[in-house]
């Protein structure tokens, strides 16, 4: 019988929006930070995260799946770097871009990411080339979308400009430029991204995918259902442990008072 694969859509709902890798399983929250200040940085670290998460997970579902573990996660880093090093030497040598002293030091360091590593050995190496591709490319665009939407709002709302244009705008947040000001843009995204969790979840129970719909499919879908309970289980517990130590630490603020 031909092996059955689950479809981009479904790929898409668990891996970019369910699981997004910044709001749910909070990873890559260092260039989301640090380097994506506006939206020509988001867009540059978002393409060299997509092009670094397909090519490696291609590579090690077609093949790595025969090499020992521990040599594969440096075969990961390998790649990682062989790709995104020379794409920043061009940008700096032949182009007219300004990179940001951040972007510099964040851009190199998506080649260790843990998003790429993680989806490697639990999908890639897992999978078939197709699945490892649909999975890759799913994870590259829910990271893109949430860069790309923090950098825009952080340009426009915190320096009141869009794309290095001025808007001219009469307000300007300036802290949203600074760390704290994007992790509060994160926390909302996540909440958001909460509230409608469910909604998706019957959504996509309610129109399953139409290059699926074989009962064959079920056992895989029932898989991406489990996966996706799993990380929001995790999400919720980590969230729970933050009011936690939140709570301590006011309590023991207001007793030294």
């Amino acid at each position: 019988m031909k092996e059955q694969t689950p479809g981009f859509r479904v790929s898409f709902l668990k891996s970019a929006v369910l699981s997004n890798p910044v709001l749910v399983q909070m990873v890559g929250l260092c260039p989301a930070v640090a380097a994506t200040t506006n939206v020509r940085s988001a867009v540059l670290i978002s393409a060299a995260l997509c092009l670094d998460l397909i090519v490696t997970c291609v590579l090690a579902s077609a093949l790595m799946k025969r090499i020992p573990r521990a040599v594969r996660v440096a075969l990961y880093l390998g790649i990682g770097l062989a790709l995104i090093c020379p794409l920043l030497y061009f940008i700096e040598t032949y182009t007219l871009m300004n990179l940001g002293l951040s972007t510099k030091v964040y851009l190199p360091l998506l080649a260790v990411n843990a998003v790429t590593a993680l989806h490697c050995e639990k999908v890639a190496v897992k999978n078939p080339v197709r699945t490892a591709f649909s999975d890759a490319a799913a994870v590259g665009l829910g990271a893109s979308l949430v860069f790309l939407i923090i950098g825009t709002l952080r340009e426009v709302l915190g320096s009141g400009a869009f794309a290095g244009i001025d808007l001219d705008l009469p307000i300007s947040l300036k802290g949203l430029s600074l760390p704290f000001g994007c992790f509060i843009l994160l926390g909302f995204l996540a909440a958001a991204l909460q509230a409608f969790s469910p909604y998706l979840r019957q959504a996509q129970t309610r129109e399953p995918d139409a290059a699926q719909p074989q009962p064959a499919q079920a056992d895989v879908q029932d898989d991406l259902w489990s996966d996706i309970l799993e990380a929001e289980a995790v999400s919720n517990e980590r969230l729970a442990a933050l009011d936690e130590f939140t709570e301590r630490l006011i309590g023991g603020e207001e007793d030294a008072q």
